[in-house]
C-alpha cells in the first residue's frame, strides 16, 4: 500500500476515514497467535489514551486484529498507528476497522480486548467482552455508578475471564506509591489520623451552543446508554492546556469527564488514582470496613443543582472546587480536595498524617521526615511483596499480558478497584445533593436516604442496556 502515517492523515478526511467502516482494511496474512504465545488484540475506543499509551503498549505485546470506534477520524488515526507498529515489528497484518464494537467481540481469533472508550461505556464494553470469552484491559474508572461494579464482578465470576483496570499507580511510577502504602502499613507515621487527597478541579466553561455533531462521529452510538441530547460545541472557545489543547470545548471526547452524564469529574479521574493509593495504604479496599460518613465541607459547581441534577444542560457541570471529608468507622479521616496549596502546600498527591509524622507522595516525589528515616531504618520487605505477594511487574500492560497467560487476576483487580471507586461515586452523590451522607460498603447503599440511593444506578437508554 506504501503510505506513511503523515501521508495518511494528510490525504484522508472524515469521509475517507469513514469508508474504513464499510470496506475494512486487510493486508497480508492473518496475524493470529495462541494465547500461550502472543495473544491477539482488539481495541474498543481509540481516543487520547490509545495514542498516549494503550495502542503502543498492547500492540507491542500482541498483534492487533480489529479496531472499533464510533468516530471514524479517531479510528483512522488509530489504524495508521497500528499499521506503523506492525511494520516496525515485522508482523504480517490482517487488521480491520469498524464502527460497531461487536465486530471485535465476534472475532474468534481475538484473545484480549483493550477498552479505551469514554467512561460511560466501560461497563457495557467490559461485560460484553468477557461474555464473548475475551480477557479485558479497561481504562479507569471502571464504572459510572455504584451498581455497575457489582454487574462487572458477576460477569467475571460467571465467565472466569481476566480483567485488569488501568490504575497504573499500583505498579508503576518508580515504586513511590507502593513504598508509600507499605510505609503506612508499617507504622512509619504511627497511628494514622488523616489522609489528604488532592486531585484538582474539573474544567469550567461558558455556555456551549447546540450544533450538528461532526460528520465522522456517530453521536447516537457515542451516547450509548445515556439520554439522547443535543450535541454541543463552541465555535470560538478552545482549550489551551492539557490533553484538550487546541480542541474546541464540546460535549464529547476530550471533555466528557466534565459532564456527570458521562463521568464523575475529578473524583473518578484523578481520584481513581490517588484515592486508590490512600485506601490501599489504609487497607480499606474491602466490604467490611464499616460505614463511611461523607461530609461536603465546600463544593463549587459550574451550574446550579436541584435534587442532585444540573439545572442547565449547556455547559460542563462537574465540580470545579471541593473539600469533602470521609470519616471511616475507625475514626480515620480522608479529606478529598481539589487542592491544599494554601494550608498544606500541594495541589496534587496524597499526604498521610499520623501521630508520629507525615509525608507526601505524588508522581513526582515521595517526601517527608518518615521518608528520610528509611535510610537508617528500611522497610522490612519489598513493598510489592508486602502489598501484593509478588515482585514488581515490568509494566502495567506487561503485567496484564502475563496474567492472561498465567490465568491469575492482576494487581489492579476489579473488586478492590470497585471498593475504592464506590467511595468516589458516593462522594460525588453527596456533593451533588449538597448534604452529609452515610455510605455502607457492605450493601453498596446509603443509610436511610432514599434520594441518595436513587443515584446508585442509572436508567439505561433502550437499545443499549447491559445484558
Amino acid at each position: 500500500m506504501g503510505i506513511n502515517r503523515r501521508g495518511f492523515l494528510a490525504s484522508t478526511g472524515a469521509v475517507a476515514a469513514a469508508n474504513l467502516f464499510h470496506t475494512g482494511v486487510s493486508l497480508a496474512a492473518p496475524a493470529t497467535a495462541s494465547p500461550n504465545e502472543q495473544p491477539v488484540v482488539g481495541f474498543i475506543g481509540t481516543g487520547i489514551r490509545f495514542h498516549t499509551a494503550l495502542g503502543h503498549q498492547a500492540t507491542a505485546l500482541g498483534p492487533c486484529a480489529k479496531i472499533a470506534d464510533v468516530d471514524a477520524a479517531q479510528a483512522g488515526r488509530a489504524w495508521q498507528t497500528v499499521m506503523d507498529l506492525h511494520r516496525d515489528l515485522g508482523r504480517p497484518i490482517d487488521m480491520t476497522v469498524h464502527e460497531d464494537y461487536q465486530r471485535v467481540l465476534d472475532d474468534k481469533h481475538i484473545d484480549v480486548v483493550v477498552v479505551g472508550s469514554a467512561d460511560h461505556w466501560h461497563t457495557k464494553h467490559v461485560i460484553d467482552a468477557v461474555d464473548a470469552g475475551k480477557d479485558v484491559y479497561c481504562e479507569k474508572p471502571l464504572t459510572l455508578t455504584i451498581a455497575e461494579g457489582r454487574q462487572i464482578e458477576e460477569a467475571i465470576a460467571r465467565t472466569g475471564r481476566i480483567v485488569q483496570v488501568g490504575t497504573q499507580q499500583r505498579t508503576e511510577f518508580g515504586q513511590m506509591f507502593t513504598t508509600a502504602a507499605a510505609m503506612v502499613r508499617d507504622g512509619r507515621v504511627g497511628g494514622v489520623k488523616r489522609v489528604t487527597v488532592c486531585i484538582g478541579g474539573s474544567r469550567d466553561a461558558e455556555p456551549l451552543p447546540v450544533t450538528a455533531p461532526p460528520k465522522q462521529l456517530n453521536w447516537d452510538k457515542w451516547l450509548g446508554q445515556c439520554p439522547m441530547v443535543d450535541y454541543r460545541e463552541s465555535p470560538t472557545i478552545t482549550d489551551t492546556s492539557g490533553w484538550g489543547a487546541g480542541h474546541p470545548f464540546s460535549r464529547t471526547h476530550h471533555y466528557f469527564r466534565w459532564w456527570y452524564e458521562y463521568s464523575g469529574g475529578k473524583l473518578t479521574d484523578w481520584g481513581a488514582h490517588h484515592v486508590d493509593i490512600a485506601m490501599l495504604a489504609l487497607d480499606k479496599q474491602r466490604d467490611d470496613i464499616g460505614h463511611v460518613k461523607i461530609e461536603p465541607i465546600s463544593v463549587t459547581h459550574p451550574v446550579e443543582f436541584v435534587d442532585g441534577m444540573p439545572a442547565q444542560d449547556d455547559r460542563f457541570n462537574a465540580a470545579t472546587a471541593f473539600n469533602v471529608r470521609c470519616t471511616f468507622a475507625d475514626g480515620i479521616e480522608m479529606d478529598i480536595r481539589d487542592n491544599a496549596v494554601d494550608d498544606l502546600g500541594f495541589d496534587n498527591g496524597v499526604m498521610f498524617t499520623g501521630d508520629k509524622g507525615r509525608f507526601l507522595v505524588n508522581r513526582g516525589k515521595l517526601v517527608g521526615a518518615p521518608v528520610e528515616a528509611l535510610g537508617d531504618r528500611p522497610l522490612p520487605a519489598d513493598p510489592f511483596q508486602t502489598l501484593y505477594g509478588q515482585a514488581k511487574p515490568k509494566s502495567h500492560m506487561d503485567h496484564f499480558f502475563d496474567c492472561v497467560k498465567s490465568r491469575t487476576q492482576p494487581i489492579s483487580d476489579v473488586p478492590s478497584h470497585n471498593r475504592m471507586l464506590n467511595v468516589c461515586h458516593a462522594v460525588n452523590i453527596a456533593m451533588r445533593l449538597g448534604r452529609t451522607l452515610t455510605y455502607d460498603p457492605a450493601t453498596q447503599s446509603f443509610v436511610g436516604d432514599k434520594q441518595a440511593n436513587s443515584f446508585v444506578a442509572r436508567e439505561q437508554r433502550k437499545g443499549y442496556e447491559t445484558a
